[in-house]
């Protein structure tokens, strides 16, 4: 059983010894079924290991994941587990589960060919030690490489037990508890003040009157052309070069005739769930536009910001160049996320902006269901 070592300095790998990262993919090349089971997973590792995946031909694909059940998933590692999930699903090609029994923490690698395993690994290194980020960087495992027969049916049949008797397909997996990535879009952000917990409990105790759920209008999927140019898709809409981020809400008339609809081209306040702040309004025919009042992209960057956060969708450098339309926010991917609505509550409290103005707070959610306290 060779060690594997990790290349990390001062403890670089010499004298021709192996180190866990090439190892795996020594051993992916070779293979065409790998059964993996990791405590956690990282997104670039998951990302990596989906083109490893794509790249090596692999027939068959087995993830389980095993300490997140308990804990808590962050919000981007579980949508992106759905979407290679799916998508492994519909290529038939293999699947991803979760332990729901216990905390698993073991770190197993299976790589067999023409359906018999020819090598293993087994040690401290979770899945995300096969890419390179800042924290892979500094972190050192240990690790074995397995290829005797006997130690490697032994493995194959460990993996086997966890998948039979303690995990489900993540797609399976009911309220799985989720824990919110923090959206930094906003961070120094002109116009936006970032606030503490205590404040937003605060307005939070002085909510007045009913909520309104303002629906975000959005195509159902790729191939439907309705809303494609318009609400959170504006940047698609013809005409002038917007950026991805610019958001305006469009609301429907039982929307904007509602009596506790915020009043025509009177800013107020909104503290977001998430803890921003910064001056919105609605204006346009009808009152019917609702969007942050000194820059369209503020309301994008928080909104847009938190389904960037959690690995619904990425931000598009240049619009007018994705012809494919991979940054439209569609109903399926916000039901993906859990929300399909902006939660806005009026509150009896007031609020200055930079102007010294005193201002109505306004309480706005994007929140999705699951979700656990980081």
């Amino acid at each position: 059983m060779p060690i594997l070592y990790t290349n990390i300095p001062p403890l670089r790998t010499k004298n021709g010894k192996d180190n866990f990262r090439d190892k795996f993919n020594d051993y992916i090349k070779q293979a065409d079924s790998v059964e993996i089971a990791t405590g956690y997973v990282s997104q670039d590792a998951l990302e990596m290991l989906d083109k490893c995946i794509t790249d090596n031909s692999i027939d068959h694909i087995k993830l389980i994941v095993g300490m997140y059940f308990i804990e808590g998933m962050p919000e981007n590692i579980y949508n992106t587990l759905l979407r290679m999930n799916q998508e492994w699903h519909d290529r038939g090609i293999g699947e991803i589960d979760i332990v729901c029994t216990f905390r698993y923490h073991g770190k197993c690698y299976l790589f067999s060919r023409d359906g018999s395993p020819f090598a293993g690994i087994i040690g401290s290194a979770n899945l995300g030690a096969i890419s390179l980020n800042a924290q892979t960087r500094r972190q050192y495992e240990v690790s074995v490489s397995i290829e005797d027969s006997a130690s490697l049916r032994e493995l194959q049949e460990h993996i086997k037990e966890l998948n039979d008797k303690c995990s489900k397909v993540i797609s399976d997996v009911p309220n799985m508890p989720l824990v919110q990535q923090e959206n930094l879009k906003l961070k120094d952000v002109e116009h936006v003040d970032r606030i503490n917990t205590d404040e937003i409990e605060t307005y939070e105790r002085h909510l007045t009157g009913p909520t309104i759920e303002i629906p975000l209008k959005v195509p159902k999927d790729h191939n439907d052309p309705k809303f494609r140019g318009s609400n959170i898709n504006v940047c698609y809409a013809k005409g002038r070069k917007r950026e991805w981020w610019e958001t305006e809400i469009v609301n429907a008339k039982k929307i904007y005739e509602l009596p506790e609809y915020p009043e025509f081209k009177k800013p107020f306040m909104v503290v977001t769930d998430d803890g921003w702040k910064f001056e919105a309004w609605t204006c346009g025919a009808n009152n019917k536009n609702f969007y942050s009042k000194d820059d369209l992209k503020i309301m994008g960057y928080w909104l847009k910001g938190r389904l960037v956060a959690a690995g619904i969708v990425k931000p598009i450098d240049h619009v007018e160049n994705d012809k494919d339309f991979k940054g439209l926010i569609t109903e399926e991917m916000l039901k993906q996320y859990g929300k399909t609505t902006l939660s806005l509550t009026k509150t009896t409290q007031k609020a200055k902006n930079e102007y010294g103005d005193l201002l109505d707070v306004w309480l706005m959610s994007f929140l999705p269901k699951n979700l656990k306290e980081d």
